[in-house]
């Protein structure tokens, strides 16, 4: 365990609320799906997502992480498989969803990873990718730079990265406050319902909170989009 690939029960609990958070928010998605779980890491995320998909294949580069996903995470619709984000081993066109949750920002090779996305996916296909934002992430936090980390993006260029490759793409946001938020992005967080924000005593009420999102969440597909409905992740032990 190095703190950056997330082992259930390991990982701090604010680590932990934050994976889980896009795991289970995404699981209606995967229903009944054939899906791909690329740079799956330990595992825990593919076993979430095999509960309800038809099957799920989870890719890492890691042997270590692979021997871990396969020995802790065994169901039969499931298999774990060494491989890159860029160099997919998986036929074209062979799966409904991928799913990639914090993988972009660990390599350069950003087209070459959308190009194969693109070739194994389906026409009807679906991506849901994450990343940290590079301005909340790390330009707000004074000498901060995470070493597993070789380019991180901001929103902006994400978002017209995906465009490249995705005739639809959506955007979300994720930001952790003793609990963790994740709802649609349109310059500030659409909660779907009332929220309130700001100190005693100016405090304001409104249905779209203006906090940044540490984690960008985009849904990208050349067919029909599939919305996330606002949701809020509570850890009790935080």
């Amino acid at each position: 365990f190095t703190g950056e690939r997330m082992i259930v029960g390991k990982s701090g609990n604010e680590i932990e609320l934050e994976h889980l958070h896009r795991y289970v928010i995404v699981k209606e998605i995967a229903k009944n799906k054939s899906v791909l779980d690329i740079a799956c890491g330990t595992g825990y995320g593919s076993n979430i997502l095999g509960s309800v998909a038809k099957s799920v294949v989870g890719v890492d580069i890691s042997n270590e992480s692979v021997s871990f996903a396969k020995k802790n995470y065994q169901k039969d619709n499931i298999k774990f498989i060494q491989g890159s984000a860029s160099s997919i081993p998986l036929a074209e066109s062979s799966v409904d969803v991928v799913f990639s949750f914090e993988t972009i920002e660990h390599h350069d090779q950003h087209n070459e990873m959308l190009e194969e996305i693109i070739r194994v996916l389906k026409n009807d296909g679906m991506l849901i990718i994450s990343s940290p934002d590079k301005k909340e992430y790390s330009d707000k936090r004074p000498n901060y730079t995470n070493k597993f980390h070789v380019k991180e993006l901001y929103k902006e260029d994400l978002h017209a990265l995906l465009n490249e490759y995705f005739d639809k793409v959506i955007m979300y946001g994720q930001r952790s406050c003793n609990g963790s938020f994740i709802g649609l992005d349109e310059d500030g967080i659409n909660l779907g319902f009332q929220g309130f924000y700001g100190d005693y005593p100016n405090i304001n009420s409104t249905s779209k909170i203006p906090f940044p999102a540490l984690y960008n969440i985009f849904i990208a597909s050349n067919s029909e989009l599939k919305f996330l409905p606002p949701s809020f992740y509570v850890n009790e032990e935080l």
